[in-house]
């Protein structure tokens, strides 16, 4: 019998029922009275030029249209769309060069979709025919797309202080040599017996979240700026839109609405400077701002693309001597993420194996491409299709079985995980190697297959990763949480924590409902307003039910706290002597002496006199409980996924026909749930390694910026699939979970790729692996099938 009342079980998702009528309220739903519509003007015909000339007066003309802003009419304050400029001290921030580069209109395109101008009208189409008279000339400037293009000679420097237009590098005040790792890895190279090393490229992946990207902002009759927002990050978004408009925090409201799906694309801010600016010079009209969805497209960020080398060194018996690595992202057109994908790929590949020695170099470059930022995986997807393809390479020359190395060679308990210093407190990868392993018949089908014959051939491969649980210590990890007692007993649990469609808010409420001793209809969850919740970072790192969880936990043993205080002067006995069964609180050298947590609530709230002793009936005071928690630690999953493909040799498709994935989980707060993570993970990385990527032509112009032309896995083309949640709770995490947000993801990058390399003795150097690269190195390796 589970010793928990609600965590473990597949409760109901609190929203599952509004959803599945059609009751959630988005951003594009909400409808005010007095509504005006923006539209944005942006360059769609040049990724990279200067406005020569700006011309209102059509636009002006068209009845309906209100106001036209342009570069000028708009507070000239620069901001940075990202989040991570206010994840660290400014001090840190300084040494890492972060920056705040973009203007909310722009005389200046840095890539196709930058923001020129906005129209404000009395419809969506009437704004939308103004737009479209707005006159714009441009002078076209040299387009650089890729690194290696940004830095070469006499190429526009798109800041004065980023030379070469390199964006960032790893700090040599924060990263000696500036590089990351441990050991010499140059000296320790030349013991090795085996040496394997090679150049990646890996590709721009987008969220392709559900909902595109809507906005509402009106200032009120009281003069505060409230802004409608789907946004990850609800509580940076209300510093950055207050510190852009230079007005005091108490002067801004962001209200959080349903959110259709993230994966990223909203961490940060996208188009909310726009649309507060067209709010403020319309005072009392409420202002929306949808994009379509190849605006979408183009101008909220992607995953980073770039060229990955990489070096291991290898004894002959698998001893993995040393690891040498670069990785140069595309951090497209402004600064955004720059300092921290090159940073956190690095980080998971450090986290991952036992090198002897180590050494990563991480660097980020501008270019005319739209700005990458935050994608579910954070850099991991990047180091899994290299590093686990260059680990069976150097496996099927050394003749060691994949699996066995791994589970050899990965780290574990009271290893440094991803952040040096911070020690794996739990690790489970070996039991989900085990169990992967015998789930997909690893060993059966690894004979079966040395033997193959035709013109179809099938390949089986397994790749791990590590993950993080927040990104302590080297981000900040702070959510706030406030529980506030019912006089009937239930709660009302005040977190600024957002759900993006996973499930967030269910598992907060299993959390504080286990905590209190209440069934899941006795809490409420109060999320959405950032005048009623306290601080939270947000949703990013696969931190929501790790930090936000903890605090909720935090918060309610405050409650338990007072209501055992409470309890001592209505049962006569000390805290000591008391204990919970439930709702109730009981003496333990007396049960039946007892009395009801309600009972307590209400006594605190209605506080009358006793008629006959003119003293309180009970101790005055409604309870609240409360938590400003730092995370500690951020307890790292683990996980291992194996795959089996088939691929045809004559037309170069590769058809998944199994995959497995396993997940070191710690405590499963949620097991539906967090399956669900795991496959839709898994979709997601699929189509990383096999279909997905955003295609420009030589102006810089995306060519696949719709569903129509972006290729993605759908429902029927997903192989059969088993996740496998291993269970071993975690020391640091609620009720010993460990994160599962982004872990699905990453390792079927790599165990795809490893896949393909086993069924047809190539590896591919370039993401994703389409028929078309198949039928090409097949022919260029000479290599015939039947």
């Amino acid at each position: 019998m589970s010793q928990f009342a609600v965590i473990g079980k597949n409760v109901p998702k609190v929203d599952a029922y509004e959803k599945v009528t059609g009751q959630p309220i988005y951003a594009a739903d909400l409808k005010m009275q007095g509504m005006l519509y923006g539209k944005i003007v942006r360059c769609m015909d040049y990724a990279h030029a200067r406005v020569t000339r700006l011309d209102f007066s059509e636009a002006l003309k068209l009845p309906g249209v209100v106001k036209v802003l342009g570069p000028e009419d708009v507070t000239q304050n620069t901001y940075n769309t990202g989040a991570c400029d206010e994840m660290v001290s400014d001090k840190v921030g300084d040494l890492l060069g972060d920056l705040k580069d973009q203007t909310i209109f722009t005389r200046h395109v840095r890539h196709q979709g930058d923001a020129i101008c906005g129209v404000i009208a009395t419809s969506e189409e009437i704004a939308e025919r103004a737009a479209a008279k707005v006159i714009v000339e441009y002078e076209p400037l040299n387009v650089f797309m890729t690194p290696s293009e940004a830095e070469a000679d006499g190429v526009l420097q798109l800041h004065p202080d980023k030379p070469n237009n390199q964006a960032f590098q790893l700090p040599e005040a924060m990263f000696p040599g500036n590089s990351y790792g441990w050991g010499d890895a140059d000296d320790a190279m030349k013991e090795a017996d085996l040496i394997v090393e090679d150049s990646f490229y890996v590709n721009k992946q987008k969220q392709c979240q559900m909902e595109p990207h809507a906005y509402i902002a009106q200032v009120d009759g009281r003069g505060r700026l409230n802004c409608w927002s789907s946004g990850q990050m609800p509580k940076i978004t209300h510093l950055k839109i207050a510190r852009l408009f230079d007005l005091p925090m108490s002067k801004v409201k962001i209200h959080s609405t349903t959110i259709g799906g993230g994966f990223g694309a909203r961490l940060g801010i996208i188009s909310e400077p726009e649309t507060c600016a067209m709010a403020l010079a319309v005072p009392g009209r409420p202002v929306k701002v949808q994009t379509l969805r190849e605006e979408d497209w183009i101008i909220s960020e992607s995953r980073h693309a770039g060229d990955y080398w990489m070096r291991l060194g290898f004894k002959k018996d698998g001893t993995p001597v040393a690891c040498q690595a670069r990785f140069k992202a595309n951090t497209g057109a402004y600064f955004t993420h720059a300092s921290g994908v090159p940073f956190t790929t690095g980080a998971w590949l450090s986290g991952m194996y036992k090198f002897g020695a180590l050494g990563y170099q991480g660097e980020s470059y501008f270019s005319n491409q739209a700005p990458a930022g935050a994608y579910r995986g954070y850099g991991n997807p990047q180091t899994n299709f290299v590093l686990e393809q260059l680990i069976d390479r150097a496996l099927n020359k050394l003749e060691i079985d994949p699996v066995q190395w791994r589970l050899d060679w990965h780290k574990g308990v009271g290893d440094d995980g991803w952040c040096f210093g911070v020690k794996y407190p739990s690790c489970q990868l070996s039991e989900c190697l085990r169990q992967g392993a015998d789930a997909i018949e690893w060993n059966k089908k690894s004979d079966e297959l040395k033997n193959q014959t035709g013109v179809k051939r099938r390949g089986i491969g397994v790749s791990v990763m590590n993950h993080t649980s927040g990104a302590t210590p080297m981000l900040l990890e702070h959510t706030v949480c406030t529980v506030m007692m019912n006089e009937d007993g239930s709660a009302v649990v005040s977190v600024a924590c957002s759900d993006l469609g996973q499930g967030s808010h269910t598992v907060l409420q299993q959390i504080a409902a286990e905590a209190l001793g209440l069934e899941m209809d006795e809490v409420h969850l109060k999320t959405g307003d950032s005048d009623a919740n306290g601080f939270d970072i947000g949703s990013h790192a696969s931190r929501t039910t790790y930090v936000g969880g903890n605090a909720i936990m935090e918060a309610c043993d405050d409650v338990k706290k007072q209501l055992l205080e409470r309890a001592t002067r209505h049962l006569d006995t000390t805290v000591d002597n008391l204990e919970f069964a439930g709702k109730t609180i009981f003496a333990k050298n007396n049960p039946e002496n007892s009395i009801t947590v309600a009972k307590i609530c209400h006594l605190g709230v209605y506080n009358y006199m006793d008629p006959e002793t003119g003293e309180p009936e009970g101790a005055p005071g409604q309870i609240f409980g409360f938590s400003s928690h730092f995370s500690k630690h951020n307890s790292p999953p683990f996980g291992a996924c194996f795959v089996e493909v088939e691929i045809d040799t004559e037309t170069g498709e590769i058809d998944l026909l199994e995959l497995v994935h396993t997940h070191d989980i710690g405590r499963t707060l949620h097991p539906a749930m967090a399956e669900g993570q795991m496959v839709g993970g898994a979709q997601q990385g699929i189509g990383m390694a096999l279909t997905e990527e955003i295609y420009y032509d030589e102006q810089g112009l995306a060519l696949n910026s719709s569903f129509t032309d972006y290729k993605m896995y759908g429902s029927s083309d997903m192989p059969k699939m088993k996740v496998i949640l291993v269970e071993d709770p975690d020391p640091h995490g609620p009720y010993g979970a460990k994160s599962v947000g982004e872990a699905g993801l990453t390792s079927p990058v790599g165990a795809i790729a490893n896949a393909v390399y086993n069924a047809l003795g190539i590896q591919f150097k370039e993401a994703p692996i389409t028929p078309e690269k198949v039928l090409k190195a097949i022919k260029e390796n000479g290599l015939s099938f039947s």
